[in-house]
């Protein structure tokens, strides 16, 4: 546990000094003042648009440090040796684990200093804003919406874990990794898409039956509707919330346990 613990702190300091996450840190200024500007050009539903662009930006910025920082932190071990360092004094499953727990900890760090700029931002808003267009809408919105960015981009991470265990290289580790995040977010939309009732009644049946197993095997990575309820100030429905809780913590375990499975077997 010690070394672990000891490793995992080794690794949240390799992070935090890496000129990528400064820019990742710095760009949380960059979108909250990005919102209120963008917010401004609209005269009506200001708050909403303000919501919205944080959103994306709170997205981005998760996808992009898993894709990024993560991806370099695991390549550079696999690649140039590092792991050697660690290996003879360690098993690779606490080993990875360790390294694992510090992508983590800096993502929680980034998470929660955009989550206290868009919280400052739409608490701002709330104040500057008619009541009736910020029906249902709360000062605390942003901290839900960055609780569904931290469960997307765990998922996106254990992507990344599965890449990296059997990818050879940095250029291959992030471009597969970039790949297949596309394909885990745009893939269940364009399913959806097919399985609408139009659709349905034009195919075979055992091709509508290929499209819905496509469908439950690939659940919808981005949230887009419960999003969108927290936005509009609506309930988020219970149903689509479990789901999407369910379906990205299969993700998350299947993944990681592969990736886990294929490192402790791969040669360094």
């Amino acid at each position: 546990m010690n070394k672990l613990l000891t490793l995992a702190a080794f690794s949240l300091r390799e992070i935090l000094a890496a000129p990528a996450y400064r820019v990742l840190m710095s760009s949380t200024i960059v979108i909250g003042i990005g919102a209120m500007a963008i917010s401004n050009l609209f005269l009506l539903e200001t708050i909403k648009v303000e919501l919205d662009f944080l959103w994306l930006g709170i997205s981005l910025l998760a996808t992009v440090y898993m894709l990024v920082v993560a991806t370099g932190l695991l390549a550079q071990d696999f690649t140039q040796g590092i792991a050697y360092l660690f290996l003879p004094h360690m098993p690779r499953q606490i080993y990875l684990l360790a390294r694992v727990s510090g992508i983590v900890a800096g993502l929680l760090l980034l998470l929660a200093l955009m989550a206290a700029v868009a919280t400052a931002i739409v608490t701002w808003g709330l104040h500057h804003t008619p009541t009736a267009q910020t029906h249902g809408i709360v000062w605390w919105s942003p901290v839900m919406l960055t609780g569904m960015a931290l469960l997307q981009s765990l998922t996106v991470l254990s992507i990344v874990i599965f890449t990296c265990s059997w990818a050879s290289g940095l250029v291959e580790m992030i471009l597969f990794s970039t790949v297949f995040t596309g394909l885990a977010y745009l893939l269940p939309s364009v399913i959806q898409a097919m399985t609408s009732a139009e659709v349905m009644t034009q195919v075979p049946g055992w091709t509508a039956m290929l499209i819905h197993a496509v469908d439950y095997l690939f659940p919808d990575m981005t949230g887009a509707q419960m999003a969108l309820a927290v936005v509009h100030g609506l309930p988020v429905p219970s149903t689509e919330l479990a789901w999407f809780v369910v379906s990205q913590a299969g993700y998350i375990m299947i993944l990681t346990a592969a990736g886990f499975l294929i490192f402790a077997r791969r040669d360094l």
